[in-house]
């Protein structure tokens, strides 16, 4: 494994509702749970895997909700749990930053944190831990930089966020110019072939201290809740914070910003559609007449599709999807009616 002379503490981000990928996921059982790629070890547990191959398990820390307390006992095993932060309520990214962040200091004031999203996946282990090293050594030596990876876009994705660079500071370390929203599929395609342009990975490497620092200036309502936060007032004190993304929160806001240009490849399974990129069909047999570009996921049945195209057919227990590959992104919204 190597030793690595920097204090350095993964933070997985595993606490998401996982509302794009029903019907498969569900409140008791989301998306970071599944084996969505593997036929058998879920999106937590590969990503627990990556990390592990760099530092130890008992440097590595999760933040997820406490629904999900059970599902994390199972599938971290190694892990000690006093290092799985429970939410009491989901507030996006920048609160469970913050509190990882909080913990992380009091063990060590020095340390730095490498942020990543469990269901992200990663087509190079190794290229991802030698980016993850060159971040830290960027940052130890940049303590107050807060450094965000992007890879290059290979389609015209609306379901990411996209950054445009500036000048490089140094070997693959940009200042970032501009961070663009999640766009419509024509602005999609302009970005696709636009100069210094990236995927935004929502992985991260800061300071602990750094990241604290710049919600002080830039969030403080949540810098101030951390500040008070106990184990007795948890539920309180973090049910006032803000559902907001630590995007929104900081890294639009500070100067001291960087994007490292990934030398892996990268895929956000933020739907469907994205994960259609990634693997096959699955069905016990699937009959095609005249279909064009449909993706299934049907394990256990046959499936027919007759004169269509551009569609997503997902069978689970909990109900059946269908939908076109357009509105992959919309299936968010069917949550509103099982409620």
């Amino acid at each position: 494994m190597g030793v690595f002379k920097y204090s350095v503490h993964p933070v997985i981000m595993a606490g998401g509702a996982g509302t794009r990928f029903w019907p498969l996921s569900t409140q008791g059982c989301p998306k970071q749970f599944l084996p969505l790629i593997h036929s058998k070890k879920s999106m937590l547990q590969l990503t627990l895997e990556n990390l592990s191959s760099w530092v130890k398990k008992d440097a590595i820390w999760i933040v997820s909700h406490k629904n999900f307390k059970s599902l994390l006992k199972k599938q971290t095993q190694g892990l000690s749990f006093s290092h799985c932060l429970l939410e009491p309520w989901m507030r996006n990214t920048a609160p469970c930053i913050g509190w990882a962040a909080k913990k992380i200091m009091e063990k060590n004031p020095e340390a730095t944190m490498v942020v990543l999203p469990a269901d992200n996946w990663i087509d190079d282990r190794k290229k991802l831990i030698s980016d993850l090293k060159e971040a830290v050594c960027f940052v130890e030596e940049n303590p107050r930089c807060l450094v965000t990876f992007g890879t290059v876009p290979t389609y015209p994705a609306t379901g990411y966020g996209y950054i445009e660079t500036g000048e490089e500071k140094e070997n693959q370390f940009y200042r970032v110019k501009a961070f663009i929203e999640k766009p419509n599929l024509e602005k999609a395609k302009v970005l696709l072939g636009a100069p210094n342009t990236l995927w935004n990975s929502g992985t991260f490497v800061w300071k602990a201290k750094a990241i604290l620092e710049a919600l002080k200036e830039h969030e403080p309502s949540i810098y101030e809740g951390l500040q008070k936060l106990t184990a007795s007032n948890l539920s309180s004190v973090y049910k006032k914070f803000p559902a907001i993304s630590i995007d929104y929160a900081v890294m639009e806001k500070s100067q001291n910003v960087y994007i490292k240009k990934a030398s892996f490849q990268w895929t956000d399974l933020g739907s469907w559609e994205g994960l259609s990129q990634l693997r096959k069909s699955r069905a016990k047999r699937w009959i095609q007449l005249d279909s064009h570009n449909c993706f299934v996921d049907v394990p256990q049945k046959t499936v027919a599709t007759v004169g269509v195209s551009d569609l997503i057919v997902v069978d689970a227990p909990q109900g059946l999807l269908i939908c076109h590959r357009k509105d992959a992104q919309r299936v968010k919204e069917i949550s509103k009616f099982l409620k």
